[in-house]
């Protein structure tokens, strides 16, 4: 492998430990998050990466690595071979649980995706950097409605034209464009502020090494697919124009998002953001 294909194997496999970015956004919901959010990210990357290693060292051991290429669902597959030998019945088992098994993973991380995404527009919102719109919240749920009917079709977007791989490959890449200038943000602030407080401090050693990695995976992607990588980066670069020509425009945007807003806060039996 070269270069280039080592960062997209690396954008792929980084995916399966997306969680780590989404506790901090619901740090404000979480007790105690001094101390309970950098302990959740460190007990949870631990036991995944430790539950990484042992179910790939099963799926190598039971798997060939010409099965592995060909296999639609490894877990699927490792089971029949591991189960086969115990008759029919058995074999049969292993293939309803290993699927129900992959089916209840996917669904859990998709449950933590989208209740600490959706806070992300809503979050701008009561900021005042996105329209009220994305600030309405359910009075029975709890839940910012608008925020989630909004990435819910962002979603549907991205999915109905692309395949899982594609999707996983370039939606990943983006992110690690904005992860890395976090990163880099987190080295800048700390020799340009270096009196404020914290109440989250890590070694400077850490973001350092995390901006390096983002830089890896960024150029191996557009050196590996230029064309198709240029296109999003392209892509994420007309939403700042769009977002100060448009929606940060009281009088082009915001207006007409008022009184859309004042209608669903009857319809949705919503209620107003807490700012």
């Amino acid at each position: 492998m070269n270069v280039s294909e080592w960062s997209g194997a690396l954008l792929t496999s980084l995916w399966a430990y997306n969680g780590w970015n989404h506790i901090s956004i619901v740090a404000s919901e979480v007790k105690n998050p001094q101390k309970n959010v950098p302990r959740a990210l460190v007990i949870s990357m631990v036991l995944v990466t430790c539950t990484y290693i042992v179910i790939n060292l099963a799926y190598h051991t039971l798997l060939s690595p010409a099965d592995l290429i060909r296999s639609e669902s490894i877990a699927v597959h490792a089971g029949e071979i591991f189960f086969e030998e115990y008759g029919s019945g058995a074999l049969r088992f292993a293939r309803y649980f290993f699927a129900v098994s992959v089916a209840v993973s996917t669904f859990g991380a998709l449950l933590s995706i989208v209740l600490s995404s959706s806070r992300l527009p809503y979050a701008g919102a009561v900021e005042g950097m996105m329209p009220t719109l994305f600030g309405l919240v359910s009075k029975k749920s709890k839940t910012p409605v608008t925020s989630l009917t909004f990435l819910g079709s962002c979603s549907f977007v991205c999915v109905w034209p692309s395949n899982i791989g594609d999707l996983i490959q370039y939606v990943g890449f983006l992110s690690w464009i904005f992860w890395g200038l976090c990163f880099v943000a987190v080295i800048v602030l700390r020799y340009k502020l270096p009196d404020i407080p914290r109440p989250f401090k890590i070694p400077l050693i850490v973001p350092v090494v995390a901006a390096l990695t983002s830089l890896y995976l960024i150029i191996g992607s557009l050196y590996a697919n230029p064309l198709i990588s240029g296109a999003w980066c392209l892509a994420a670069a007309i939403a700042v124009p769009v977002y100060y020509g448009y929606v940060d425009n009281e009088k082009m945007c915001h207006r007409w998002m008022d009184k859309l807003t004042g209608k669903l806060l009857h319809y949705l039996d919503a209620g107003e953001m807490n700012k």
